[in-house]
């Protein structure tokens, strides 16, 4: 599987600037990968598992899923020539993911952050708006990025799905928790 995935690398290597426009698209996308692993991580420790336990192997899944395309990544920018030594730490500065919330509703808000750092890859993954056509050509010949798109896009919909589960049930407890009261 890693040699085929190296060999597509090298099939689909794009020449000068776009090389360069692709190793920064690139480095974008694995600073953000890294911030959606380490969101999903920290949503597992976050999840009981007694209460969440299907919640919880989604998230680890997902976090799999995340470190593999971290991976595919570094391998691509060194293959494109990009920073010879790419450090995990280099990238984890300026994390946009400060803290997890605790608490009631914790599994919704978790998930709407995990939807809303999927969607922040996406839109740098699928830029609009660019007049540079060459330049989205080159990038959308990219193995790597177009396995970004697929694995963000699918985590995406699921991470979707549940959401809406939770809100579903988060909404039909709140309506038994008002007729309760109204009864006392």
């Amino acid at each position: 599987m890693v040699e085929l995935a190296r060999k597509a690398a090298i099939d689909s290597f794009p020449a000068g600037a776009d090389s360069r426009e692709t190793v920064e698209a690139l480095e974008e996308l694995l600073t953000q990968s890294i911030h959606l692993r380490d969101l999903y991580k920290r949503a597992c420790w976050r999840t009981p598992a007694a209460e969440h336990d299907g919640l919880r192997r989604l998230l680890d899944g997902h976090y799999k899923e995340q470190l593999r395309l971290v991976d595919l990544l570094i391998d691509r920018i060194r293959t494109l020539g990009g920073d010879g030594m790419v450090f995990a730490g280099d990238f984890l500065h300026s994390s946009r993911f400060p803290h997890l919330p605790r608490g009631r509703g914790t599994a919704i808000r978790l998930l709407r952050e995990l939807l809303d750092a999927h969607e922040w890859v996406l839109t740098t993954a699928l830029p609009t708006g660019t007049n540079d056509a060459q330049s989205v050509r080159a990038h959308a010949r990219d193995f790597a990025l177009g396995q970004v798109v697929l694995a963000n896009e699918l985590q995406s919909s699921i991470v979707r799905e549940q959401l809406m589960r939770w809100e579903s049930k988060e909404r039909v407890h709140q309506m038994q928790a008002s007729a309760s009261l109204g009864y006392e």
